[in-house]
């Protein structure tokens, strides 16, 4: 039988401590939804859990639990190094740490070194596997992925109890994040999402949060972390419209501009959609997704001066 764990979670949203106007209202609007999940997973697994959005105000070694046996740590590259010295610190207190996240899927072999394991693609198989080990793995940590995204996510009204102490740190605009869809349709060399096929998660479960959040809140804001929102457009409205009634909700979501016809913003901005983040990487090199098909910019190309 498994013993039962003190596990810390810890988003590092922020890469230092800060005192920052910006920082102190948006950074909580922020939190990633993968630490969440693992917060859920851990708990339906009967552990005992505490998750922190690091923002750069707080004591993280007051927020977690003393002497925890397990550490998540959630964080991006920019955050790598602070990561890597939390990492230091807590498995010199006697604890097992574990670093998943974009940085995690980018760098693995260099993100071995500082910790236990090192999560890629992260399922609850995957989960399981490091609860049910739970060991030190030095000097070059355990790389552990599942061979696709999961299926399915815990929601919000699962992950509200993580989530509600993250959006008290926001003393103005508080933000829920969502996802409708992992993964993504386009093949931009840069991008992180562009080897992930596209998945879109189950409505039921996006309608189920919609209308817990019209419950739970007086006027819900809800950030879509989907790297494309709307790629299966009219189902994914569909299924708003049928939980939201017109000005209950305000959206803020990412999209690429071949998805932003007139009759698409029109709909979206009838259905509370405040703020659309387009993405424009290139105007030509990625015609799919700036709408400009197979047209090509001019190449300029410039002589070096002398002894350059």
């Amino acid at each position: 039988m498994m013993r039962k764990l003190r596990i810390g979670i810890i988003d590092l949203v922020a890469k230092s401590p800060t005192r920052a106007m910006f920082a102190r209202v948006m950074n909580a609007n922020l939190a990633s939804i993968m630490p969440q999940v693992i917060a859920v997973w851990c708990e339906q697994e009967g552990h005992d859990v505490r998750l922190v959005c690091y923002t750069g105000f707080e004591n993280l070694i007051k927020a977690l639990p003393d002497n925890p046996d397990l550490v998540f740590i959630g964080a991006f590259t920019e955050a790598a190094q602070l990561s890597y010295a939390l990492s230091n610190l807590f498995r010199s207190r006697g604890a097992v740490t574990v670093l998943g996240g974009p940085h995690a899927r980018c760098y693995p072999q260099d993100a071995q070194k500082y910790f236990d394991y090192v999560l890629g693609f992260t399922d609850k198989a995957v989960v399981c596997e490091v609860l049910q080990d739970c060991s030190k793995h030095r000097p070059i940590g355990r790389h552990i992925a599942a061979r696709q995204q999961p299926a399915q996510l815990p929601g919000v009204r699962e992950r509200w109890k993580f989530i509600a102490p993250t959006l008290q740190k926001a003393p103005l605009i508080k933000i829920v994040p969502m996802l409708g869809s992992l993964g993504c349709p386009y093949t931009c060399s840069f991008c992180i999402d562009a080897a992930v096929p596209y998945q879109p998660l189950g409505v039921e479960v996006m309608q189920e949060d919609l209308r817990f959040l019209m419950r739970t809140l007086k006027r819900p804001r809800v950030a879509w972390h989907d790297p494309n929102f709307g790629v299966r457009f009219n189902a994914t409205m569909d299924a708003i419209e049928e939980a939201v009634p017109p000005g209950r909700i305000d959206f803020i979501a990412e999209s690429s501009l071949s998805l932003l016809s007139e009759p698409h913003l029109k709909r979206l901005q009838r259905n509370g959609f405040k703020a659309l983040l387009p993405g424009i990487e290139s105007w030509y090199d990625l015609g799919a997704k700036s709408k400009t098909g197979k047209m090509q910019g001019m190449v300029w190309e410039q002589t070096p001066f002398a002894g350059f």
